[in-house]
Protein backbone atom coordinates (compact mmCIF):
# COMPACT_ATOMS: atom_id res chain seq x y z
CA UNK A 1 0.00 0.00 0.00
CA UNK A 2 1.09 3.45 -0.54
CA UNK A 3 0.50 6.53 1.48
CA UNK A 4 -2.64 8.33 0.58
CA UNK A 5 -2.44 11.28 2.81
CA UNK A 6 0.32 12.54 4.24
CA UNK A 7 0.86 15.67 6.92
CA UNK A 8 4.41 17.19 7.59
CA UNK A 9 5.14 19.16 10.48
CA UNK A 10 1.44 20.27 9.96
CA UNK A 11 0.11 23.15 12.48
CA UNK A 12 -2.56 25.42 13.03
CA UNK A 13 -3.45 28.45 14.94
CA UNK A 14 -6.54 30.14 15.50
CA UNK A 15 -7.16 33.97 17.19
CA UNK A 16 -4.81 37.18 16.63
CA UNK A 17 -1.75 38.14 18.15
CA UNK A 18 -3.17 38.27 21.14
CA UNK A 19 -5.33 35.31 22.04
CA UNK A 20 -3.08 32.59 19.92
CA UNK A 21 -4.54 28.95 19.98
CA UNK A 22 -2.74 26.21 19.14
CA UNK A 23 -4.97 23.74 17.83
CA UNK A 24 -2.48 21.21 16.53
CA UNK A 25 1.15 21.24 16.31
CA UNK A 26 3.87 19.93 14.21
CA UNK A 27 1.74 16.74 13.21
CA UNK A 28 3.73 13.79 11.37
CA UNK A 29 1.32 11.60 9.53
CA UNK A 30 0.54 9.11 6.82
CA UNK A 31 -2.68 7.43 6.40
CA UNK A 32 -2.75 4.20 3.43
CA UNK A 33 -4.43 3.67 0.81
CA UNK A 34 -8.09 1.37 1.49
CA UNK A 35 -6.99 1.80 5.36
CA UNK A 36 -9.77 2.39 8.13
CA UNK A 37 -8.46 4.89 10.74
CA UNK A 38 -9.70 6.24 13.58
CA UNK A 39 -8.74 9.10 15.58
CA UNK A 40 -9.59 9.70 19.74
CA UNK A 41 -9.47 11.91 21.72
CA UNK A 42 -11.16 13.78 24.17
CA UNK A 43 -12.94 17.46 23.61
CA UNK A 44 -10.38 20.25 22.27
CA UNK A 45 -7.62 16.75 21.68
CA UNK A 46 -7.01 18.52 18.09
CA UNK A 47 -8.98 15.71 17.00
CA UNK A 48 -11.72 17.25 14.26
CA UNK A 49 -9.05 19.98 13.49
CA UNK A 50 -7.20 17.87 12.04
CA UNK A 51 -10.01 15.35 10.31
CA UNK A 52 -11.18 19.25 9.12
CA UNK A 53 -7.63 19.81 6.99
CA UNK A 54 -7.55 16.41 5.37
CA UNK A 55 -11.04 16.86 3.97
CA UNK A 56 -10.10 20.18 2.89
CA UNK A 57 -12.61 22.12 4.78
CA UNK A 58 -10.11 24.27 6.85
CA UNK A 59 -6.15 25.39 5.85
CA UNK A 60 -2.64 24.47 7.49
CA UNK A 61 -0.64 27.45 9.13
CA UNK A 62 2.20 25.32 8.74
CA UNK A 63 3.28 22.30 7.31
CA UNK A 64 2.52 20.36 4.29
CA UNK A 65 -0.89 18.39 3.58
CA UNK A 66 -1.07 16.01 0.29
CA UNK A 67 -3.78 14.00 -0.16
CA UNK A 68 -3.50 11.83 -3.39
CA UNK A 69 -1.84 14.76 -5.86
CA UNK A 70 -3.58 17.17 -3.92
CA UNK A 71 -1.56 19.62 -2.26
CA UNK A 72 -4.03 20.83 0.16
CA UNK A 73 -1.63 23.27 2.29
CA UNK A 74 -1.06 25.03 -1.47
CA UNK A 75 -4.49 25.06 -2.90
CA UNK A 76 -6.76 27.89 -3.68
CA UNK A 77 -10.58 27.86 -2.37
CA UNK A 78 -11.42 26.97 -6.31
CA UNK A 79 -8.85 24.30 -5.69
CA UNK A 80 -10.32 23.11 -2.33
CA UNK A 81 -13.87 22.85 -4.00
CA UNK A 82 -12.38 20.29 -6.54
CA UNK A 83 -11.05 18.38 -3.85
CA UNK A 84 -13.91 18.41 -1.80
CA UNK A 85 -15.98 17.20 -5.01
CA UNK A 86 -13.57 13.76 -4.88
CA UNK A 87 -14.33 12.60 -1.26
CA UNK A 88 -17.32 12.08 1.16
CA UNK A 89 -18.01 13.71 4.60
CA UNK A 90 -20.53 12.76 7.27
CA UNK A 91 -21.06 15.10 10.22
CA UNK A 92 -22.47 14.26 13.74
CA UNK A 93 -25.51 16.45 13.13
CA UNK A 94 -26.27 15.18 9.40
CA UNK A 95 -26.22 18.91 7.58
CA UNK A 96 -29.53 17.65 6.16
CA UNK A 97 -31.49 20.70 4.13
CA UNK A 98 -34.69 20.50 5.96
CA UNK A 99 -36.61 22.06 2.57
CA UNK A 100 -35.90 18.85 0.59
CA UNK A 101 -36.98 15.06 1.05
CA UNK A 102 -34.66 12.38 1.43
CA UNK A 103 -34.00 11.40 -2.08
CA UNK A 104 -33.19 15.43 -2.59
CA UNK A 105 -30.66 15.58 0.14
CA UNK A 106 -28.62 12.37 -1.07
CA UNK A 107 -29.03 13.82 -4.71
CA UNK A 108 -27.78 17.34 -3.80
CA UNK A 109 -24.65 15.22 -2.40
CA UNK A 110 -23.64 14.86 -6.12
CA UNK A 111 -25.04 17.99 -7.40
CA UNK A 112 -23.04 19.87 -4.96
CA UNK A 113 -19.79 18.21 -6.36
CA UNK A 114 -20.97 18.97 -9.85
CA UNK A 115 -21.96 15.25 -10.88
CA UNK A 116 -24.72 14.04 -12.61
CA UNK A 117 -25.99 10.81 -11.72
CA UNK A 118 -29.46 8.50 -12.27
CA UNK A 119 -32.38 9.12 -9.90
CA UNK A 120 -32.57 5.43 -9.87
CA UNK A 121 -29.00 4.99 -8.56
CA UNK A 122 -29.85 7.73 -5.74
CA UNK A 123 -32.98 5.64 -4.81
CA UNK A 124 -30.90 2.34 -4.75
CA UNK A 125 -28.30 3.17 -2.51
CA UNK A 126 -30.80 4.54 0.02
CA UNK A 127 -32.77 1.38 -0.57
CA UNK A 128 -29.90 -0.73 0.59
CA UNK A 129 -29.80 1.35 3.47
CA UNK A 130 -33.07 0.31 4.71
CA UNK A 131 -34.57 3.92 3.48
CA UNK A 132 -36.63 2.79 0.21
CA UNK A 133 -39.77 3.53 2.09
CA UNK A 134 -38.49 7.17 3.34
CA UNK A 135 -37.46 8.11 -0.27
CA UNK A 136 -40.24 10.63 -0.44
CA UNK A 137 -40.17 11.61 3.10
CA UNK A 138 -39.76 15.19 4.60
CA UNK A 139 -36.53 14.88 5.96
CA UNK A 140 -38.15 16.78 9.51
CA UNK A 141 -40.02 13.42 9.89
CA UNK A 142 -36.58 11.16 10.15
CA UNK A 143 -35.39 9.55 13.23
CA UNK A 144 -31.68 10.42 14.11
CA UNK A 145 -30.84 7.13 12.83
CA UNK A 146 -32.44 7.42 9.66
CA UNK A 147 -30.79 10.74 9.18
CA UNK A 148 -27.50 9.56 9.66
CA UNK A 149 -28.02 7.04 7.32
CA UNK A 150 -29.26 9.80 4.91
CA UNK A 151 -26.33 11.49 5.31
CA UNK A 152 -24.03 8.60 4.34
CA UNK A 153 -25.81 7.85 1.28
CA UNK A 154 -25.33 11.60 0.48
CA UNK A 155 -21.82 10.98 0.80
CA UNK A 156 -21.77 8.09 -1.18
CA UNK A 157 -23.70 8.86 -3.98
CA UNK A 158 -20.15 10.07 -6.02
CA UNK A 159 -18.39 7.37 -5.42
CA UNK A 160 -16.07 9.16 -2.89
CA UNK A 161 -12.27 8.69 -3.21
CA UNK A 162 -11.90 8.80 1.10
CA UNK A 163 -14.87 9.32 3.40
CA UNK A 164 -14.43 11.81 5.90
CA UNK A 165 -16.58 10.99 9.33
CA UNK A 166 -16.77 13.22 12.00
CA UNK A 167 -18.57 12.00 15.04
CA UNK A 168 -20.64 10.11 13.14
CA UNK A 169 -22.56 8.55 16.05
CA UNK A 170 -22.45 11.13 18.23
CA UNK A 171 -25.91 12.38 18.00
CA UNK A 172 -27.40 8.55 17.96
CA UNK A 173 -28.97 6.29 20.49
CA UNK A 174 -26.87 2.90 21.02
CA UNK A 175 -29.23 1.06 18.40
CA UNK A 176 -28.52 3.38 15.43
CA UNK A 177 -24.80 3.83 16.92
CA UNK A 178 -24.56 0.19 16.56
CA UNK A 179 -25.82 -0.07 12.78
CA UNK A 180 -23.73 3.02 11.25
CA UNK A 181 -20.92 1.55 12.72
CA UNK A 182 -21.73 -1.79 11.01
CA UNK A 183 -22.58 0.05 7.76
CA UNK A 184 -19.11 1.84 7.56
CA UNK A 185 -17.23 -1.53 8.42
CA UNK A 186 -18.99 -2.72 5.71
CA UNK A 187 -17.51 -0.21 3.70
CA UNK A 188 -14.21 -0.59 4.45
CA UNK A 189 -14.35 -4.52 4.37
CA UNK A 190 -16.59 -5.52 1.66
CA UNK A 191 -15.74 -2.32 -0.61
CA UNK A 192 -12.53 -1.53 -0.02
CA UNK A 193 -13.22 2.19 1.05
CA UNK A 194 -10.74 4.31 2.70
CA UNK A 195 -12.02 5.75 6.17
CA UNK A 196 -10.74 8.00 8.19
CA UNK A 197 -13.09 8.88 11.67
CA UNK A 198 -12.64 10.69 14.43
CA UNK A 199 -14.44 10.11 17.68
CA UNK A 200 -14.51 10.26 21.17
CA UNK A 201 -16.01 6.38 21.56
CA UNK A 202 -13.28 3.95 22.12
CA UNK A 203 -15.72 1.24 20.95
CA UNK A 204 -14.61 2.71 17.08
CA UNK A 205 -11.25 0.70 18.04
CA UNK A 206 -12.47 -2.48 17.17
CA UNK A 207 -13.05 -1.45 13.82
CA UNK A 208 -10.04 -0.02 13.08
CA UNK A 209 -6.87 -0.80 11.18
CA UNK A 210 -5.20 1.99 13.00
CA UNK A 211 -6.06 3.57 16.07
CA UNK A 212 -4.95 7.03 16.77
CA UNK A 213 -4.81 8.62 20.43
CA UNK A 214 -4.77 12.26 20.48
CA UNK A 215 -4.29 14.97 23.54
CA UNK A 216 -3.75 18.57 23.42
CA UNK A 217 -3.44 18.87 20.06
CA UNK A 218 -0.84 16.63 19.51
CA UNK A 219 -0.24 12.39 18.52
CA UNK A 220 0.00 10.50 21.94
CA UNK A 221 0.61 6.44 20.02
CA UNK A 222 -0.69 5.49 16.65
CA UNK A 223 -1.28 1.13 16.28
CA UNK A 224 -1.37 0.10 13.09
CA UNK A 225 -1.96 -3.29 11.72
CA UNK A 226 -4.95 -3.21 13.94
CA UNK A 227 -8.13 -6.58 12.98
CA UNK A 228 -6.71 -8.40 10.06
CA UNK A 229 -9.31 -9.81 7.53
CA UNK A 230 -10.43 -10.83 4.43
CA UNK A 231 -10.38 -6.69 3.06
CA UNK A 232 -10.72 -5.77 -0.32
CA UNK A 233 -7.41 -4.76 -1.96
CA UNK A 234 -7.80 -0.81 -2.63
CA UNK A 235 -5.10 -1.55 -5.40
CA UNK A 236 -7.46 -4.37 -6.78
CA UNK A 237 -10.82 -2.48 -6.59
CA UNK A 238 -13.29 -1.04 -9.31
CA UNK A 239 -14.91 1.81 -8.58
CA UNK A 240 -18.26 0.79 -8.29
CA UNK A 241 -21.60 2.91 -9.14
CA UNK A 242 -23.88 4.37 -6.64
CA UNK A 243 -26.54 1.21 -7.17
CA UNK A 244 -23.26 -1.65 -6.64
CA UNK A 245 -22.37 0.10 -3.08
CA UNK A 246 -23.48 -1.55 0.14
CA UNK A 247 -24.84 -4.93 -2.67
CA UNK A 248 -24.49 -6.99 0.90
CA UNK A 249 -25.89 -5.15 3.53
Amino acid sequence: MSALISLKKVTKLYGNKQNIVKAISEIDLEIEKGTYTVILGRSGSGKSTMLNLMAGLDKTTSGTLVVGEDDLSKASPTKLAKYRAKIGIIFQFYNLLPNLNTLENVMMGAWAGGKEIPEKDAIDLLTKLGLGHRIKANVKTLSGGEKQRVAIARSLVGNPEILFCDEPTGALDSASEAQVQQILSDLHKKDGLTIVLVSHNPDFEKFADTLITMRDGSILEVKEGLNPDDKVDPDDQILLRPKQVLMQL
